[in-house]
């Protein structure tokens, strides 16, 4: 994406009207945040980010999800998907304190937790049971968050086993997904990589099952949750034994 596709879709905008034709606005609205977020990955990428959550919040006012469930659904798992890369941006604000704690930017955590709003609101509409494919990749960005979540409590052991076992939770929903998912083609059908998901749950059940309370001094592990990551690290080896690196990064895992 460049900025002769915004100019574009900037230009579509001044016909495609909101009292006239809101539909079409709605949908050039979807695609002007769409390249503001293209655009975010090489420059500017607070602003342009912004600028994507704008459009998007703009197509959203204009699509009931009551008679369009599936756009209504896609945009707001693009609205989280661009509050999740905005968390990941160090000038958006301090690590762990939010605005309401007296900092006049939002938080990275701030970010985080609208990107969960998002997530969570896609779901309403996005189900297992009518679009796995779309499904599984919203609940795939809903582990992630969630998982940021968690690495950003600090020693706040309670917060942090919440959001891990939250991000487990999404990851299992991902690649339960995932497998009723056709392969397309030379690919899986999936916009994300199934075995990626299940290193990161691997990584996560690892980190719940070292999880220890400073007051506990009879700190076990859970093997349970420790074969448990080993099952899935074993499961990425096997997808990335054709990608070195990944299956270097999957192997230290184990």
């Amino acid at each position: 994406m460049c900025s002769s596709d915004l100019e574009a879709y900037q230009a579509a905008l001044r016909y495609r009207r909101p009292d006239t034709d809101p539909l079409k606005f709605a949908a050039t609205q979807n695609n002007l945040g769409t390249a503001y977020w293209h655009l975010a990955q090489h420059k500017d990428m607070a602003e342009n980010l912004k600028q994507a959550i704008n459009a998007y919040n703009q197509a959203l006012r204009y699509y009931r999800p009551d008679r369009e469930p599936n756009s209504y659904a896609m945009i707001q798992n693009n609205l989280g998907t661009a509050y999740w890369n905005l968390s990941q941006c160090g000038s958006s604000g301090t690590l762990g304190v939010s605005a309401a704690e007296g900092n006049t930017q939002p938080s990275r955590r701030d970010w985080l937790l609208l990107a969960v709003n998002a997530y969570q609101s896609a779901l309403r509409f996005r189900t297992i049971e009518t679009a796995a494919a779309a499904y599984a990749a919203t609940q795939n960005n809903l582990g992630t968050a969630y998982w940021h979540l968690a690495n950003f409590a600090g020693d706040q052991t309670a917060t942090v086993r919440s959001y891990l076992k939250l991000s487990i939770e999404a990851y299992q929903a991902a690649l339960k997904a995932a497998d009723r998912v056709p392969p397309s083609g030379q690919s899986t059908g999936l916009s994300f990589d199934r075995y990626a998901t299940h290193n990161n749950l691997g990584l996560i059940l690892y980190q719940s099952a070292m999880l220890k309370d400073p007051k506990d001094d009879t700190f076990i592990p859970s093997e349970n949750q420790l074969a448990s990551a080993l099952h899935h690290h074993l499961q990425a080896l096997k997808g990335w034994q054709q990608t070195p690196d990944l299956y270097q990064a999957a192997l230290t895992a184990v």
